[in-house]
C-alpha cells in the first residue's frame, strides 16, 4: 500500500512540474518577461535563468515520473518551490501583484502561487516519508508517458472550459 500512495504521489508531483515547464516552453519570451519582472537579475541573464528553470522543472518531472533520486528529489523540489516562493513573495511586497502564469492557461493553478508553493511543499515532505523503489526501464517509461498524458489531459480540459465561457 505504500509503494502505491509513494507512486499516486510522485505522480501528481511530477504532472505538477511538467505543466509549467511545458507551458513555459511553450511562451519562451514569456517567461523571460517574468522572470525580468522579479527585478532580480540582469537583462543579459534572463536566457540563462529562464534554461535553468526550464531544466530544472524538466528534471524535477522526469525524476518524479521514474522514481529515481529518492531524497534528493524532494530536497530540489522544495528549495526550487521556496526560492520561486521567496521570490513571488518579494515581487508582491514591492509591486502588489502575486498572480503567476507558471501554469500557462491553466488559471486555477495560476492563482494564490505563494499558497499553491506552500501546499506543493508540504507534498513534497509527505513524499519525502513515503519511500517508492525505482521500478525497471519499462515502468519508467510507462509513467513518464502516464504523466504527460495528464498533463495535457489538464490542459485540453482547461482549454475547452475556457472555450465554453466564452
Amino acid at each position: 500500500m505504500r509503494g502505491l500512495i509513494a507512486y499516486v504521489l510522485d505522480v501528481t508531483i511530477a504532472v505538477l512540474f511538467f505543466l509549467p515547464f511545458y507551458m513555459k516552453l511553450r511562451s519562451y519570451g514569456g517567461l523571460r518577461v517574468d522572470i525580468y519582472s522579479y527585478g532580480v537579475l540582469p537583462v543579459f541573464m534572463l536566457s540563462l535563468a529562464a534554461c535553468a528553470v526550464l531544466i530544472t522543472e524538466f528534471l524535477l518531472f522526469f525524476l518524479f515520473a521514474t522514481g529515481l533520486a529518492e531524497g534528493w528529489k524532494q530536497i530540489a523540489g522544495i528549495g526550487l518551490l521556496s526560492a520561486f516562493t521567496w521570490l513571488t513573495w518579494r515581487k508582491k511586497k514591492s509591486t502588489g501583484a502575486e498572480a503567476c502564469v507558471c501554469y500557462g492557461d491553466v488559471g486555477f493553478l495560476n492563482r494564490f502561487p505563494i499558497y499553491r508553493n506552500l501546499v506543493l511543499i508540504g507534498i513534497l515532505l509527505i513524499d519525502a516519508g513515503v519511500k517508492r523503489e525505482p521500478g525497471d526501464v519499462y515502468s519508467m517509461l510507462h509513467s513518464l508517458v502516464l504523466v504527460m498524458s495528464l498533463s495535457f489531459t489538464v490542459e485540453l480540459v482547461t482549454f475547452r472550459w475556457k472555450r465554453r465561457e466564452v
